[in-house]
């Protein structure tokens, strides 16, 4: 191992109900020798409290993150979890991301399966970027919507509030929505599904600093999660 080691932090949502698995390397080879130097994971709720740290065996290939959290899920409508971790640089040609499966138990809609969203150390660090990351957008299909939307934040940072924008356009419509997010505190912003006649057609966040952030559909009827999808970014 080398004495310089990369971070990754990264944030995801979990709601009880859920079966909700990780993979925690992506990136394999045959000799199994890319696997992360140390992984710790933090769970907090809405308002930003501490509900449990774990350090994870970072040789671990996959992790139940609903089992790990079960006792933060307790009474708690959404639990943001981050996950902290650090790796050799020489053993990842590209930056070890976690990808995750959820679905709901007993739900007969379709399992989900997303990147989890990085909030520093990300993929634009690795192309180069330096300057910060404060746009992104979310485009929808032009087909008729079935579900209720709405943006999932969370704001990583350990002392400064995060304050953001959320703006959806319906046809030429434009509504924005100021969001404020204490330290470790995340929220879910409804969007409208359509307004006068018109369907939503695209999500815009403006923030100072990155956030975690996830599109989120629900089937009208019963909650389920039909879309869990990251916003795509841009840069000043």
């Amino acid at each position: 191992m080398t004495d310089t080691l990369s971070g990754l932090l990264s944030a995801t949502f979990v709601e009880p109900g859920y079966d909700h698995i990780v993979e925690l390397v992506h990136q394999k080879d045959t000799a199994a020798r890319r696997h992360l130097a140390s992984l710790d994971i933090a769970a907090f709720s809405p308002a930003g409290k501490l509900l449990g740290e774990f350090a994870i065996d970072p040789r671990q290939e996959t992790l139940d993150l609903a089992g790990l959290l079960g006792e933060a899920l307790r009474g708690c409508p959404r639990v943001m979890a981050l996950f902290d971790a650090r790796y050799e640089p020489a053993r990842f040609p590209y930056r070890p991301h976690h990808y995750a499966y959820f679905h709901r138990r007993g739900s007969s809609a379709p399992p989900l399966y997303y990147a989890v969203n990085a909030v520093l150390g990300g993929v634009p660090e690795r192309i180069g970027a330096t300057r910060t990351n404060h746009f992104e957008t979310y485009l929808f299909l032009s087909r008729p919507l079935e579900e209720t939307y709405s943006v999932m934040l969370g704001n990583s940072s350990r002392f400064a509030t995060a304050e953001g924008q959320v703006i959806a356009y319906h046809g030429a419509a434009r509504t924005a929505v100021e969001v404020v997010l204490p330290p470790k505190g995340h929220a879910e912003v409804p969007i409208a599904a359509s307004s006068e006649g018109q369907r939503l057609a695209r999500i815009e966040l403006k923030a100072g600093f990155r956030l975690a952030s996830y599109v989120v559909g629900r089937r009208p009827s019963g909650g389920d999660l039909v879309l869990f999808d990251h916003l795509f970014t841009y840069f000043k």
